[in-house]
């Protein structure tokens, strides 16, 4: 006689086979950003399936006319591009230039002509045309809580009950809150607009600048394309406002974009060489760039420097002389800030501590508001705008008469929304920071400084996080940089509504040398800034770990330590971040006993 499965058993089977078939469906459906690589690995590298087609990608141009380009890892390149490679191809019909980036998963049409840069492949591909230029970069929305992960996954998975809008709200915050606020537009000069075009699911914003000069564009089109994932297209075209034809064109070619699954693999194709101006250095200053910096021969001791809010109240003489005696060591380097344009060179101060025997780490930031309110009038627009060029010049015609060298640490963590000369706080376009730099840079030269080291310092973790915003995007140029400022804190987790979380000094610094060795490993470094909180963890073994591994980075020269904190002023002041170098005896003993050691005695 046949026997018959028990009912639990058959819920049970029942039950795992829903269970195997929603698995699936998920995987099928799901855009989830950890999710989503391994659908594509599973795509085209197992599978070797392609996104090329060249009739859809050619679908209508002119075949008359057409010109195709093929490029592999950055370089022209014959027949089809491998599926395993930075590959592109570019068609132009003599009234469209249409780029298909197959890494970066985007068809695009621009004005005829158009010719691309793919240096920075792997964070976004510029090109310009006549009468305007383009960046264009794939983003996701990275800041997320827990509703918002929740929200999105129901969304994927039963789109017909649930709608989600983080994404698009992530856009609106981080990207546009500046450009989108009244006060910040009254402020600078600039008239924004947005819109919404449900047809292809992308996000408008269109702005203009007043006050630049007839060569700058100061028209500028945003388009965000959406995607079912957290991942969306950002386009930034650049025009002058008046070119109203152009202007059109380009929202109208901005229909024709298309977005698909990414494969193969970007890759950089930088050249950012050390170039020293020897013929622009005192030889004071060329003697002492040699003491600190990296040799052919072999590598000078690393050097400390310190900070303290006391250099402001009771000058070099106070705390800082007591924290050396307790130390039984001298630091060589101190970091000093000054405001542009509040404060003037600070003539005494340099000279104070050059006559010390001391080198400042002068750090000058463009902010009126002490980087407090980003909403304020930017020092950094109205430069770009050449109406502080005399402001600038006796600045650094003071630095010129002082005479001796220091280290010139410019607008530093530029790739961040809490500073005023921020590259969003500033239409969103890094290259107006770098064309500020190099005008300060020119200016200094046509007024005779000799004695100025220049630092490139980005902050290790951009805000917002976004591809167009990596530091890379805000390097001024080899001629315009002799040092590389890295700046990675360990917070602590004072701060647990932002998931900060307490970061070992090796977990910081091997990610920053991972980034950026690769691009700058012919210039020396200087830990421009840098500390350990004492809250959430144990910050003595902290200091130990650094002593520990510091030389696992020989390119840092320098290493200045932030004593000081950053405090809660929502809560009275308390102290959030407590960096102070002596916050304990313990702290103060544990950076003595690595001095010792590095010293040998």
């Amino acid at each position: 006689m046949k026997k018959t499965k028990p009912l639990w058993l058959k819920i049970l089977l029942w039950l795992v086979l829903l269970g195997v078939l929603a698995c699936a469906w998920e995987f099928a459906s799901s855009q989830n950003p950890y999710i989503l690589p391994v659908k594509r690995t599973l795509k085209y590298d197992v599978l070797g399936m392609t996104t090329a087609n060249e009739s859809r990608e050619t679908a209508g141009l002119n075949a008359d006319t057409l010109r195709v380009s093929v490029y592999e890892n950055g370089e022209r390149a014959d027949g089809h591009p491998s599926p395993d490679t930075d590959c592109k191809r570019v068609y132009d019909d003599g009234s469209v230039t249409r780029l298909v980036n197959y890494t970066g998963g985007y068809q695009l049409d621009l004005p005829a002509n158009a010719i691309f840069d793919f240096s920075l492949s792997p964070l976004f591909t510029s090109g310009y045309g006549e009468g305007f230029d383009v960046t264009v970069s794939r983003e996701k929305a990275d800041y997320q809580s827990l509703k918002d992960v929740i929200t999105f996954e129901l969304s994927t998975f039963l789109p017909w009950f649930f709608e989600d809008y983080t994404v698009e709200n992530y856009v609106y915050h981080y990207e546009y809150r500046f450009l989108l606020d009244e006060g910040w537009q009254q402020n600078n000069g600039v008239t924004t607009t947005s819109w919404t075009d449900d047809l292809i699911n992308a996000y408008f914003v269109e702005a203009q600048v007043d006050g630049l000069s007839d060569d700058l564009f100061d028209g500028y089109l945003y388009v965000n394309y959406f995607t079912p994932s957290r991942e969306y297209l950002r386009v930034m075209f650049r025009y002058q406002k008046e070119d109203s034809a152009m202007r059109d064109k380009l929202l109208e070619l901005a229909k024709n974009t298309r977005i698909f699954d990414p494969m193969g693999t970007a890759v950089y194709r930088t050249n950012y060489e050390l170039e020293l101006p020897s013929a622009n250095w005192s030889m004071e200053t060329a003697k002492t760039y040699v003491s600190f910096a990296n040799d052919n021969d072999s590598l000078p001791p690393l050097q400390w420097g310190i900070f303290l809010q006391d250099f402001y109240v009771n000058g070099f003489d106070g705390e800082l002389a007591k924290l050396e005696e307790k130390l039984d060591y001298t630091f060589p380097v101190v970091l000093y800030y000054r405001h542009f344009p509040t404060h003037e060179f600070p003539t005494e101060v340099m000279q104070e501590n050059y006559e010390a025997g001391r080198l400042v780490e002068l750090t000058l930031q463009l902010t009126d508001n002490n980087n407090i309110d980003m909403f304020a009038k930017s020092p950094l627009l109205e430069i770009y705008r050449g109406n502080m060029d005399d402001e600038l010049r006796a600045w650094a015609r003071a630095a010129a008469d002082f005479g001796h060298p220091f280290l010139f640490r410019l607008n530093n963590e530029m790739n961040s929304d809490w500073t005023s000369y921020g590259g969003v706080v500033n239409m969103a376009d890094p290259a107006i920071f770098t064309a500020v730099w190099q005008r300060i840079f020119h200016i200094f030269q046509e007024e005779g400084v000799d004695n100025c080291i220049w630092i490139f310092n980005p902050h290790d973790r951009q805000a917002p996080p976004s591809n167009w915003n990596n530091s890379l995007a805000y390097y001024p140029g080899n001629e315009y940089v002799q040092m590389i400022g890295v700046t990675g804190y360990n917070n602590g987790t004072y701060y647990t509504q932002w998931a900060e979380e307490w970061r070992e000094f090796k977990d910081i610094y091997d990610q920053i040398w991972e980034e950026y060795h690769p691009h700058f490993g012919d210039f020396p470094w200087i830990i421009t800034e840098f500390a350990s909180s004492g809250i959430g963890g144990d910050k003595v073994a902290w200091m130990e770990d650094m002593f520990e591994h510091i030389d696992d980075y020989p390119n840092i020269r320098i290493a200045v330590w932030f004593s000081f904190a950053d405090f809660d002023d929502a809560n009275g002041g308390t102290p959030a971040r407590t960096y102070w170098l002596d916050e304990t005896p313990e702290t103060l003993d544990a950076f003595r006993q690595g001095l010792k050691k590095q010293f040998g005695n």
